[in-house]
């Protein structure tokens, strides 16, 4: 490897775990010379400090190398399309074994900095991590942890009267095109509820797109398919509220048409809003009437 950067070496990853733990003690120390004047004289020492001590986590080689990897990445001395050094080089400067090495890149691969290729001229390739990896990865955690649907639209109310307002800003003339097909497209789709529900997806989607607010259209992709998917949303698909919702979503396009914001913001805040109380209670199925 070219000199500027620098991996731990197997030593060093001793010798760091060695400087924690006597870090831990002298910490231990001070914070107790700080709480009194003197040692008093009818405390043991030794048994003060030890029913004191955390217990000492002492990370995996691989993690340290896997954070060092992810530093020099980070900081530009590998770039997107840059292959790292193989694992027998990294194997050689930094003193770890093969099993190390690959658990460490493993790791890397996982968050999305780098792809693997096989073969002759395979090796590890440094990539970056784009808007579709976060949206999975918030996905993923959604459905293995069972996030209840009514978490997921307070979610998504508190995320898209924003967005409603960036795109108001930010929307570009191509952008207010794109918002209005697809709203022509949901209106054409009244009465068929499978296309109507991914139109509606879509629109909402397009509009957190025009927002140009990366980490927030993330999220918006990530909750989204979820709650269309949610079988307690079903109730929130009937002729009169599908109405309902084309009525909201043209004042809305409308705000971002005329590029007023605060508009924008309050009209979408009101349409979510309805929505969520129609999908968490069903008994105010009413509530859509209204929410134009």
């Amino acid at each position: 490897m070219s000199s500027g950067y620098h991996l731990p070496a197997a030593d060093e990853v001793a010798s760091r775990s060695e400087q924690k733990i006597q870090e831990t003690y002298m910490d231990l120390y001070k914070n107790h010379w700080t709480n009194f004047d003197c040692w008093p004289l009818e405390v043991d020492m030794k048994s003060n400090i030890s029913a004191r001590i955390a217990p000492v986590v002492v990370p995996k080689a691989s993690d340290i190398l896997a954070s060092e990897l992810r530093k020099l990445i980070i900081q530009g001395h590998f770039t997107p399309g840059n292959f790292l050094p193989t694992e027998r080089e990294l194997v050689a400067e930094s003193g770890l074994s093969r099993t190390s090495v690959r658990d460490a890149l493993r790791v890397l691969e996982a968050e999305g900095l780098i792809t693997t290729k096989v073969g002759r001229t395979g090796g590890s390739m440094v990539t970056l991590p784009g808007r579709a990896s976060i949206a999975r990865s918030v996905e993923l955690f959604v459905r293995a942890h069972g996030v209840r649907l009514e978490s997921l639209l307070e979610c998504r109310v508190a995320v898209e009267p924003t967005l409603a307002r960036l795109a108001a800003k930010r929307r570009t003339a191509a952008q207010l095109e794109e918002i209005a097909a697809i709203h022509e497209r949901f209106v054409a789709a009244i009465d068929d509820v499978a296309l109507y529900k991914r139109i509606n997806l879509d629109w909402h989607l397009a509009i957190a797109e025009a927002s140009g607010n990366e980490p927030l259209i993330a999220l918006m992709e990530a909750i989204s398919t979820p709650i269309r998917d949610a079988m307690d949303y079903q109730h929130v698909t009937t002729p009169e509220l599908r109405a309902g919702a084309i009525k909201a979503h043209t004042v809305i396009l409308r705000a971002i048409r005329e590029q007023d914001e605060e508009a924008a913001f309050k009209r979408m805040d009101r349409h979510l809003s309805a929505y969520r109380e129609i999908a968490t209670r069903p008994d105010l199925i009413a509530a859509l009437a209204s929410a134009g």
